[in-house]
């Protein structure tokens, strides 16, 4: 046994150099880095592109319940083309000051509050001041009810497919007949107010004149699915175009006076909904592609050596640096270290089992004293010269090649 069994087989594999004079590593580039993952930066790359291109199209689109731009079947563009051929104009707003500035126009005009965001003290102040002929609440929340409807009460939502009569003398329920009974549903001590489709809509035009508010609880019949069914085309354009100009608000969880005046706006109150989806898409195709390339190990040179440097000279290369460095108890470690590990697989244990272990199997093997084989391949005092350091190798040569005989 000698010195140069003493250094992993490993170091073959290491990105060096041997010309006889030097050892040189060789580091691979950003360059080179870059071209050999080409393929996955290109495939990150589309993925993101990709996330993107389908984050912009949803954000394009409008989607909406009773919104009069949707298309969807929840959406309300049906009816507002229909209105539109009428010659009504539906201007669609989302904040208060556009609704003020479309009621302030002049001339009448019916405002259209969407149920997307309840009402502020603020925003219903503001559009109070500006009275339109004809208020319609389409499936008003709570806070909406209470400022331009306190009157109403709500009562609960039913489905159901079957159709009911109006059971009131107001002229548009009369001409729409019987509808889908589908629906929210309020009800009112006022006897001056049309109770319409078992509390399904309320209108105050009995009262005489003044602004008008109509609370709409049967919304299905202003959505592009259900706006054919029944009588829901009569009732929905009945009740929306009474007046050249419908203003249809939806009212925006971002919009200034949501707030309190003191209170001060986030950006993310500022920030459009869908960009929480986009950036959710964005960081799962991220995942995706760290899990399919994280996986693998890859090489451990980017770039192929030059020559091929032989196991035996990176060995003598690290022989004569421990002598360089007169670093015989490190030289020794290594000794008793590789011993260790041919010995653990001559007497067929495990790779992980403890000294003492290899210590009394190797005892019972070779007839040895444990005292001696401890003295071998346990650390104990270094040699202090060359010869030592070569009598220890030898020693343990003898030791190994005992229990290989044995």
């Amino acid at each position: 046994m000698s010195l140069m069994d003493a250094s992993p087989s490993g170091v073959a594999g290491a990105g060096v150099v041997g010309d006889g004079s030097a050892d040189v590593v060789v580091t691979p580039t950003v360059r080179g880095r870059l071209r050999a993952n080409r393929g996955p930066i290109a495939i990150g790359l589309v993925v993101l592109l990709a996330a993107v291109l389908i984050a912009l199209a949803q954000g394009s689109r409008t989607s909406g319940a009773l919104d009069p731009d949707a298309t969807d079947p929840l959406g309300s563009h049906a009816v507002a083309a229909l209105l539109g051929d009428q010659g009504v104009t539906v201007v669609r707003v989302t904040d208060t000051a556009a609704a003020v500035a479309a009621l302030s126009r002049g001339g009448d005009a019916t405002l259209v509050i969407d149920p997307t965001a309840p009402l502020s003290d603020r925003m219903a102040s503001a559009i109070q001041d500006v009275q339109a002929k004809y208020t319609v609440l389409l499936a008003p929340q709570p806070s909406t009810l209470d400022a331009l409807a306190p009157w109403a009460t709500p009562t609960g939502y039913q489905i159901s497919t079957d159709e009911a009569a109006p059971g009131c003398d107001w002229y548009l329920a009369v001409r729409a007949g019987p509808l889908p009974q589908s629906g929210g549903r309020y009800s009112t001590d006022r006897s001056d107010i049309h109770t319409c489709w078992a509390g399904g809509v309320l209108d105050t035009s009995r009262g005489g004149a003044g602004e008008i508010v109509t609370v709409v609880g049967l919304t299905d019949a202003f959505t592009n699915a259900h706006l054919a069914d029944s009588g829901n085309a009569s009732m929905s354009l009945g009740i929306l175009g009474r007046t050249h100009t419908v203003v249809w608000w939806l009212p925006s969880s971002a919009d200034p006076l949501q707030f309190q005046e003191s209170a001060d706006i986030s950006i993310q109150d500022l920030v459009p909904s869908w960009v929480g989806w986009a950036l959710l898409q964005v960081a799962l195709a991220m995942v995706v592609v760290v899990w399919w390339r994280g996986r693998r190990l890859g090489r451990i040179v980017v770039e192929p050596l030059p020559v091929v440097v032989r196991a035996t000279e990176s060995v003598e290369g690290r022989a004569r640096l421990y002598r360089r460095g007169r670093s015989r108890g490190r030289a020794a470690d290594a000794l008793r270290t590789s011993t260790l590990a041919r010995l653990r697989a001559l007497l067929s244990l495990p790779r992980g089992c403890d000294v003492a272990a290899v210590i009394a199997a190797t005892s019972a093997r070779t007839g040895r004293s444990a005292t001696d084989v401890a003295a071998l391949i346990t650390p104990g005092t270094d040699p202090t010269d060359d010869a030592g350091l070569t009598g220890l190798a030898d020693a343990l040569d003898t030791l190994e090649n005992e229990v290989r005989r044995s």
